[in-house]
């Protein structure tokens, strides 16, 4: 029977020796999957721009005060367009969640003993998990927000300002995540060094930059769709780039000791 097969100990010499490299990679999620959900998240991203620069709808909008006629005159010519958006933007966050959790489980598995990605492997998690929170609570707060409007209701100043600086500590908590990503990354191949990089140099100061000068005319519109398009670059990246093989350990090989 199977279940007496399994708690049977194995012969000696049953199986070829493995390194600690091979044990590392079988326990690591699959990198199709890994590629799959990164691909979908860049996808979901890319119907978002394409749906708002189709209808003219901007989110970010909603994600800075404003005078509440313009909140709500923005709602009512978009009300439908903003319901399918929140439809895509739900998957999305599914998405990147994901995406998140399966490259760090991936990362920290293959990584070497004292790579920085298992210390930093942890908050990375945490905080894309926090993200994802926000951006639901987000979503359905601006839907119910579309729906007050729909009745009538006004919207007030202070709402305005709780959703913006719940959206911003969103948005800057995912680029410091992203940050520490690569912070943590240790492939030494151009590729993924370029992205490394990014992620430090590039994505995380035009985040911020983003953010502190949203309600800069023109600048700051520009900004707010780079910020996004950075994002989706992120998750084409991970989708795409080649893998490194594993690293084989000198120690192991020269000892020919059993992982």
């Amino acid at each position: 029977m199977p279940s007496l097969a399994i708690n049977q100990p194995p012969l000696e010499g049953a199986r070829p020796l493995a390194s600690a490299e091979g044990d590392a990679s079988a326990a690591a999620p699959s990198l199709a999957l890994l590629r799959a959900f990164a691909a979908a998240s860049a996808l979901c991203l890319l119907a978002m721009l394409s749906w708002s620069w189709a209808t003219g709808l901007n989110v970010q909008h909603f994600e800075r005060v404003s005078s509440p006629a313009f909140w709500a005159e923005s709602f009512l010519a978009h009300a439908q367009h903003l319901r399918w958006l929140t439809v895509f933007d739900d998957v999305f966050i599914a998405c990147y969640v994901t995406t998140t959790l399966l490259l760090v489980q991936r990362l920290r598995a293959c990584a070497p003993a004292a790579a920085r990605m298992h210390a930093l492997g942890p908050w990375v998690v945490g905080m894309a998990v926090a993200v994802g929170l926000l951006d639901a609570i987000e979503n359905h707060h601006v839907l119910s927000l579309l729906h007050a409007v729909e009745q009538g209701q006004a919207i007030g100043y202070d709402t305005m300002v709780s959703r913006e600086w719940l959206s911003s500590v969103k948005w800057l908590m995912g680029h410091v995540a992203f940050c520490l990503l690569g912070v943590a990354l240790w492939f030494e191949a151009l590729p993924w060094r370029l992205f490394r990089i990014s992620l430090i140099g590039w994505q995380l100061p035009v985040g911020a930059a983003a953010l502190a000068l949203a309600a800069t005319p023109v600048v700051g519109e520009a900004l707010g769709w780079l910020k996004l398009i950075n994002v989706m670059g992120g998750f084409l990246a991970l989708a795409t780039l080649p893998w490194p093989a594993p690293l084989i350990s000198r120690s192991s090989v020269d000892s020919g000791a059993r992982a």
